[in-house]
C-alpha cells in the first residue's frame, strides 16, 4: 500500500471538486434553511458544511459565532466575497447572559472595536452594559473569554483560545509573536489590498500578560489571600517529582537512614553556562520591567545586581590549574550584549531547571554569578543531607567555594550545624578533557551513591532552549526573563507528565 500514489491517481478529482467549492456547488437558489424563498448567498468556510442560505439565516446561525468571516455570492462578479457580520448588523451585547437584553448599552470606546482571534483581525460592534450594577469594561471582556488589551477604555482584545494556541505553538515551535501576527494579518486579507490594523505591539503585552497570569494561576496565588503580590521567590516554578523533596515525597523516617543508604535520598545537581542565551543592549530595566521578580527560574534582578556590584571586586577569580579551561581564564564579555549568557543550576539526573536556577552572566563563566545561581537554588526550601554537585570545572570552582561563601550575604550561607554533605564531580562527557588526576577524583563512576548517573543533564537541556535564544537576544530584559521562564516551566511540565510513561 502506498497512500500518497493512490491518491496520485484520483488527482484530477480533487482538483474538481475543490473547484467546485469555488462556486455555487449546485445548490439552490433559495433558501432551503428557512424555506422562505429568500435568495441564498451566504454560507461560511468556518462551519461545518458549505450549504447556501440566506441573510437571515446567516446571522441566525452566527448569533453565538460572531467572530467566523462568511462569504456572499455576488451573481454579477460569479464569485464570492468575503464579509464581515458586522456589515450585516451583528453586534456582540457584553454584560449580560446570552439572550438577556440590556436596558443600557453602550458603544466601544470610539465605535470599531478591533479583536484578535484564530482567523484573523476583526473589527465587531461590541456593546457594553451600562446598567446601574455594570461590571468595569474590562472584567465584562475576561467574562465573555476576550483578553483586554488595556484596563481603561479598551478598544483592542484578544480571545483566550488564540492565547492559548500561541502558547503552546510557541512553546513547541519557538515561534515568535511577530510571526503570529504577521500570520494573522494574511488570514484577514492575503492580497495586501486591505491591510487589517496593526496589533503587533498590543499582541506581544498581551501574550506576555497571559503567560504570567497562567503561571500565578497554575501556582495556586488566585487561593492565597495575599494574591500575586505574596509570591515567595522560585515559589512558581514546577519541581522535580523525582527528586527528593522535603516534606512532600520522602517517606517518614527517611532522617534517620544509615549514612551508608543516604545516597538513597540525595539530591544531583548540575551546573553549566550557555553562551547561546546572551542579550543585546536593548531598552532598560526601567522601561521594560519583569513580570515575574524572581518567582520562578530567573534569580530576583534587583538583588542579584546589588550583589554583583557589592562583590564584584572581591572575588579574584585563580588561573586554572587543571587544563586551560576557557570558562575560567577567559572573561568573554560582547560588544553591544548585556548579557554574554546565562548560568543555570538544574536537577541533573531528571534534567529540569531549579527554581532561581538561572541568571545572567555579564563576562564568560565567573565564579561570583555561578555561586549566586548556586546558593539561591539550594536555600529555597529545605535540603536533604547529602548533594553530589556536578560542573564542568568543578575541579576549580569548588576549590574555594566554601571561603568566597563566608564572604557572601548571610542569605547565601548555610548554617554550619544543618549544612548538607557536598561532594563535587565532572559530568562524563566533559571529563576527558581534565588531567589524569581530575579523571579519578572528580569522575562519577569511581564515587560511590552515583548509579550510572553522568551529570549531563544541563547539557541535553540546552536543545530545547536554544532555538528562542534567536529572538530573546533581541528583547528587553523583562520580557527576555519571562519568555525564557514560560519556556523553562513548559520544559519542567513535559518532563513531568512522560515520567509516568
Amino acid at each position: 500500500e502506498h497512500p500518497l500514489l493512490d491518491w496520485v491517481q484520483d488527482r484530477e478529482q480533487f482538483i474538481s471538486e475543490v473547484l467546485r467549492l469555488e462556486g455555487r456547488g449546485g445548490f439552490s437558489s433559495a433558501c432551503l434553511r428557512c424555506r422562505s424563498g429568500a435568495v441564498a448567498e451566504y454560507r461560511c468556510p468556518d462551519c461545518d458544511g458549505m450549504d447556501l442560505v440566506c441573510q437571515e439565516c446567516i446571522l441566525s446561525l452566527h448569533e453565538r459565532c460572531g467572530l467566523h468571516r462568511p462569504e456572499k455570492w455576488f451573481h454579477s462578479e460569479g464569485y464570492f466575497k468575503r464579509i464581515d457580520l458586522m456589515s450585516l448588523g451583528h453586534r456582540f451585547q457584553l454584560g449580560h447572559a446570552f439572550g438577556e437584553p440590556c436596558p443600557s448599552p453602550v458603544s466601544a470606546f470610539g465605535g470599531a472595536f478591533t479583536l484578535l482571534d484564530l482567523n484573523g483581525i476583526h473589527t465587531v460592534n461590541v456593546l457594553f452594559c451600562d446598567c446601574e450594577k455594570a461590571l468595569p469594561t474590562f472584567i465584562q471582556l475576561l467574562r465573555f473569554g476576550w483578553f483586554p488589551a488595556t484596563v481603561g477604555f479598551p478598544r483592542t482584545a484578544v480571545t483566550f483560545r488564540l492565547l492559548r494556541f500561541f502558547q503552546l505553538l510557541s512553546f513547541e515551535s519557538k515561534s515568535t509573536v511577530f510571526e503570529f501576527h504577521k500570520t494573522l494579518s494574511r488570514l484577514t486579507d492575503n492580497t495586501g489590498t486591505k491591510r487589517p490594523k496593526n496589533r503587533y505591539a498590543t499582541l506581544l503585552r498581551v501574550v506576555r500578560e497571559y503567560g504570567h497570569m497562567s503561571m500565578l494561576k497554575r501556582g495556586g496565588r488566585g487561593h492565597d489571600r495575599t494574591g500575586a503580590a505574596g509570591t515567595r521567590h522560585g515559589e512558581l516554578a514546577l519541581l522535580c517529582p523525582a527528586c527528593p523533596q522535603v516534606g512532600i515525597n520522602l517517606p517518614d523516617g527517611w532522617e534517620n537512614t544509615p549514612k551508608s543508604k543516604q545516597f538513597l535520598y540525595g539530591l544531583f545537581i548540575g551546573l553549566d553556562a550557555n553562551f547561546r542565551l546572551k542579550r543585546k543592549i536593548v531598552s532598560s530595566h526601567l522601561a521594560d520591567p519583569g513580570l515575574s521578580q524572581g518567582w520562578a527560574y530567573f534569580v530576583e534582578e534587583d538583588g542579584f545586581k546589588s550583589y554583583l556590584q557589592t562583590f564584584g571586586t572581591l572575588i579574584l577569580q585563580e588561573p586554572s590549574t587543571c587544563s586551560n579551561h576557557n570558562a575560567v581564564n577567559k572573561e568573554r564579555a560582547m560588544e553591544g550584549y548585556a548579557a554574554s549568557g546565562a548560568g543555570t543550576c538544574d536537577c541533573t539526573r531528571h534534567d529540569m531547571k531549579r527554581p532561581n536556577g538561572v541568571g545572567d552572566l555579564q563576562k564568560g563563566e565567573r565564579y561570583i554569578n555561578m555561586d549566586y545561581i548556586f546558593f539561591n537554588s539550594l536555600k529555597l526550601r529545605p535540603n536533604v543531607p547529602f548533594i553530589t554537585v556536578s560542573y564542568d570545572i568543578a575541579c576549580q570552582w569548588s576549590i574555594h567555594l566554601w571561603d568566597r561563601m563566608k564572604i557572601y550575604p548571610t542569605s547565601l550561607q548555610f548554617d554550619p550545624e544543618t549544612m548538607p554533605v557536598f561532594r563535587f564531580l565532572i559530568p562524563k562527557f566533559h571529563l576527558r578533557a581534565h588531567i589524569m588526576a581530575c579523571q579519578t577524583i572528580y569522575s562519577l563512576n569511581y564515587n560511590k551513591g552515583c548509579a550510572r548517573t553522568d551529570g549531563e543533564g544541563v547539557e541535553r537541556g540546552w536543545d530545547h532552549i536554544n532555538p528562542v535564544a534567536t529572538s530573546t537576544r533581541e528583547m528587553g530584559p523583562g520580557n527576555r526573563r519571562d519568555t525564557v521562564d514560560g519556556h523553562f516551566g513548559d520544559f519542567n511540565w513535559r518532563k513531568t507528565s512522560s515520567m509516568g510513561k
